[in-house]
């Protein structure tokens, strides 16, 4: 399964370093085996392939190099194990959002709804993605209120704060606005980036959907985020949609009902 294929990443990502020969051996072994595994298991569980086998690729080719004899030099090893460390951070992240995909498509990501305060979850997902260069800004209302999940409604804006961070020149804004629209509760999360190009606006909450590839493997996404905010919503009895930021960027808007 995805979950046995990921037991090898503790292992991978923990070994950044192996200053003794025998780990670097050991680690390089284990890190094959684990490709393979996870090949057979990503395969299974995705209709799309093309995220991740060059994290794969890098791991495989890495570990090799590493057994065939790169281990014997102290510069080549390190720049070899960080590559093993990064790519493995990554296909972690693939791991962790294909299972909430998966808990998702079957009714098993328990919702526990209840009021709860827009301005103090906007402030947790805030504080959990840190400033990173960028000037954030929130406007909520003390008084606005949505009925949701919490753990739910800060995956959600937590995903769209560190997209907007991750594809914003570092230096520009990142806004978190709410209001109140009849018996909901509007919240937007707005950037300065490039923005999405019209044509692919609809399609960005398709698994693996990716406008510009390259940016994506450039940035570390997986492809998967926004198919992720959108269940979560919809779940939530809300919604979320993209529409273009003025003068540049992007704007996700989210509803939710009020609580």
């Amino acid at each position: 399964s995805v979950m046995e294929a990921g037991r090898g990443l503790a292992t991978i990502a923990a070994g950044r370093f192996c200053p003794v020969r025998s780990s670097c051996d050991t680690l390089a072994t284990k890190s094959r085996r684990t490709v393979s595994r996870w090949r057979i298991a990503l395969t299974s569980s995705s209709t799309s392939t093309e995220p991740w086998p060059l994290g794969l690729a890098v791991i495989r080719a890495n570990a090799e190099t590493l057994l065939a004899g790169a281990k014997d030099d102290p510069h080549m090893a390190d720049r070899l194990m960080e590559g093993l460390h990064r790519n493995a951070e990554r296909l972690a992240r693939l791991i962790a959002d294909l299972l909430d995909l998966s808990r998702l498509d079957a009714g098993q990501y328990r919702m526990e709804l209840a009021p709860l305060s827009v301005k103090t979850a906007a402030e947790h997902a805030l504080t959990a993605i840190g400033a990173r260069g960028h000037p954030l800004r929130i406007e909520v209302s003390p008084e606005l209120i949505v009925k949701a999940d919490r753990k739910a409604l800060d995956q959600v804006l937590v995903n769209l704060l560190e997209n907007a961070v991750r594809y914003t020149p570092e230096g520009t804004e990142v806004s978190l606005l709410a209001f109140a629209a009849d018996d909901r509760v509007r919240l937007e999360v707005r950037d300065l980036g490039p923005g999405i190009a019209p044509a692919h606006r609809d399609r960005v909450f398709e698994r693996f959907y990716r406008a510009d590839p390259g940016r994506v493997r450039e940035a570390g996404g997986t492809g998967l985020g926004l198919s992720i905010v959108k269940h979560l919503m919809e779940s939530m009895g809300g919604d979320v949609r993209l529409l273009p930021n003025q003068p540049t960027g992007c704007n996700f808007v989210l509803h939710l009902p009020r609580g």
